[in-house]
Formats: C-alpha cells, structure tokens, sequence
C-alpha cells in the first residue's frame, strides 16, 4: 500500500474506533466509580480497584493486583499486543480521593447529575479521568486488538504515593512509546510538573516545671527558630525560579508538640512540604535545613538552647519531571486532543503527580491530559466535571493509543 492509502486506513480506523465511545458509558462508569469511595485518609481503595478490575476483565484486559498494604492493591490492566504492553501507551491514574469534608449540598459519594455536569466526590480528581481510559480501551481494542495498551493505577496517590513508590521498587519490565497521567488538566497537555517532598522534623527539648522554664529547653521555643529557618529560605528560592515550572517552595503544614500549659515542653514536631524542580535531592534539602535550623537555634541567646537536638526524615518523595514539547509523543498528544475537539494545548503544573515516577523508571516521554479542573473543581465540596470532556477525553486516549503503537504510522 502507498503511504496515502495506509494515511487513509488510519484514518478510517480511528473514525471507527471514536464512533464507539459515547457518552452515557463513561458516565455510567464514572458514577460506579464514585460510589466505591476510596477516600485517603480514612478508607482503602479496594472497591474501586474491584469496580475496576470487572469493568477491564469485561473488556478482555489481563489484571494484575499487586497488594501494596492490606485491602491496597495496585492494579495493572493490559490489552493488546504480546501482553507486556511493549510498543504502546502507558496510561496512568488512581484510585483513591481525598476525604469528601464539609460544605456538600447532598452525599458526596452518591453521583448526580446538575446539567452537563457530573457531580460527586473524584468525579474530577479522578473517577472520570478512570472511566474515559477504560471505554477508550474498550473501543480500540474492539476495532484494533493488536494495538498494545497498559493500564496502571495506583493506591495512595493524595496522600503518601505508597502504590507509585512500590511500582518503582519493583523495577517493572517493559519499553513504552510514552505515558499520559489522566489527572485534571482542563484537556491541557502538560509537559513538566513539580515534583512534592514531605518532610518530618523532630525537635527534642527538656521538660521543666513552666514556673522556672530556665531549667529546660523549650522545643516549640526552637520549632519557632525552625520555622523561622523555613520562610528565610522560602524567601530565598524565589530569587532562583525555573523559567517554566516557577520556584521551589515550603510549606509548613502542621505543628504538633508539650504537654501542657504548666510544663516546658521537650518535643515538638513539624510536618513540611518542600515543592521541588527536576533534578533537586529530598536528601540534600533535608539535610540542607536541619544544618541552617540547628545554627538558628544554636546561635540564639536562649536558656537551655544547646540542649536543643534535631532530627529528620522523608515521608514521601513525588518527583517532577519535564518532557520536550518538542518531542513526538507530545505531537502526538496534541493531534488526538485536536481530532477529539480540543485546542492541543501545551503547558506546565505548579502541582505534582505521580507522572514522575513513571519518567524516572521507564524513561519515557510523559505528560499530564485528563477532564476536570484541578484548581476550581478537584478536592473541592461539589466537585464536578463537565460530561462533554469526559467524552472527548475519551476519543483523545482512544487516538493517543492508536497512534502510539508501533504498528500504526506516525
């Protein structure tokens, strides 16, 4: 066949592919998805890995579960190809939410409808993005079984990203064409994120009656030293920002410590988000901070200040990662978001999401393209997604897979 005639049967195969998928079903999905819950804290993800797991099964994926803790378990969805998903897309997603909160105008966990919108706790952040992966899978390889396809999604995403951490300490096989994180991007296809570190800094103090608190060593006192430590430096990365993803940032999350009004207290603990840029070490921050709060602290002219002791650990790592929009995946990308109806597109986050981990294993072109709003919709009361998104994000992955298989032309 000339290249016209094999442009022509490409096109005509992803015509048909595309005329597959509708609407109500990913709907139907979505809402299935919701009312699994999975909220982190507080819950497991299981009924949404099993909801999953029948809806792939349904569809002929082969699953793979992998218990990441008890009633937490990865699930691996492949379809297509030799079954090791060599030669296509990786999507990624999660199956946990944030806790529903306060604020609903009625149960978070039971979906309606309001209009065009889907409303219900993760229909943005990311049970609809979950529910347009599965259908598109479901049309491709209803017109196209050869075309390899994988599925991964995660436990623990919003919290910790223990399901992330245990794919990549299991050193998974496979060589993908690239992956798409199905988070909420407005259908925007982002090409670099933040990466998110969470750090813990025990400050240990001694305890004196509050009537002569010269005879301790106040660890809230210092935990102020520390804070201060903190803001100095936040104040300092915004004069280094990177020219696409911003600066590096710091957040002082919590602050827990004492023992009462009456005694000086001799723990203190603070838990730190640390925003980082490609390429910065968690260990070097850590120890970069814990080196300038110990001289802050030190340096001060305080009663039992040089009894003061700090300690530090990571909690979680997400790395950021960049890809060139130049690169091929991305105009791929951007040629599906248009056929499906979108702008194509490219930008960078601000926030994080597990897309790094996946470009730090597999070294493979990675972006960030799903339904919802990240900033207005995902983890707010009421959150909702517009159903014409959940469509045509849809006949994007369904076109992104499609083009990203070695046996279709480029």
């Amino acid at each position: 066949m000339t290249s016209i005639d094999l442009a022509a049967t490409d096109t005509r195969r992803a015509e048909k592919v595309t005329e597959r998928i509708d609407a109500e079903s990913i709907v139907a999905l979505a809402e299935e998805l919701i009312r699994a819950g999975g909220e982190n804290p507080g819950g497991t993800e299981e009924a949404t890995v099993v909801s999953l797991s029948g809806a792939l099964a349904a569809i002929g994926a082969r699953i793979e579960v992998d218990e990441v803790a008890p009633g937490r378990s990865n699930l691996t969805a492949r379809l297509g190809g030799d079954g090791t998903g060599n030669g296509g897309v990786l999507f990624l997603g999660h199956s946990d939410v944030v806790p529903a909160g306060a604020g609903w105008t009625a149960d978070p966990f039971e979906p309606r409808r309001w209009g065009d919108r889907l409303i219900g706790r993760g229909s943005s952040d990311m049970k609809g993005g979950l529910a347009s992966l599965v259908v598109a899978m479901n049309a491709v390889h209803a017109v196209a079984p050869e075309v390899p396809m994988t599925l991964l999604v995660t436990v623990d995403e919003e919290r910790d990203a223990a399901g992330a951490q245990h794919y990549v300490a299991s050193e998974p096989a496979g060589e993908y064409t690239g992956c798409v994180a199905a988070e909420p991007t407005g259908m925007q296809i982002i090409t670099a994120c933040r990466g998110a570190t969470n750090l813990r800094l025990e400050i240990t103090g001694a305890s004196a009656h509050a009537g002569n608190p010269d005879d301790g060593a106040s660890a809230i006192l210092a935990a102020s030293d520390v804070i201060g430590t903190i803001e100095a430096d936040d104040v300092a990365l915004r004069s280094h920002p990177d020219p696409e993803l911003g600066r590096a940032c710091w957040n002082v999350g919590s602050i827990r410590g004492g023992h009462g009004t009456s005694i000086v207290a001799d723990q203190c603990e603070l838990a730190l988000d640390r925003r980082t840029l490609p390429g910065e070490d968690p260990a070097t921050i850590l120890s970069e901070i814990l080196a300038q709060s110990t001289r802050a602290v030190r340096g001060r002219s305080r009663a039992g200040a040089e009894r003061i002791s700090l300690t530090g650990s990571i909690d979680m790592i997400m790395p950021g990662f960049r890809t060139d929009p130049e690169d091929d995946f991305v105009a791929r990308c951007q040629d599906a978001v248009r056929r499906a109806g979108g702008s194509g597109e490219t930008g960078v986050w601000t926030a994080a999401c597990e897309g790094g981990f996946v470009n730090r294993v597999h070294q493979i072109p990675t972006v960030v393209l799903g339904p919802g709003d990240v900033n207005n919709q995902a983890h707010q009361p009421d959150e909702s997604v517009e159903i014409p998104e959940l469509l045509e994000a849809a006949r994007t992955y369904a076109l992104i897979a499609l083009r990203s298989s070695k046996s279709m032309t480029t």
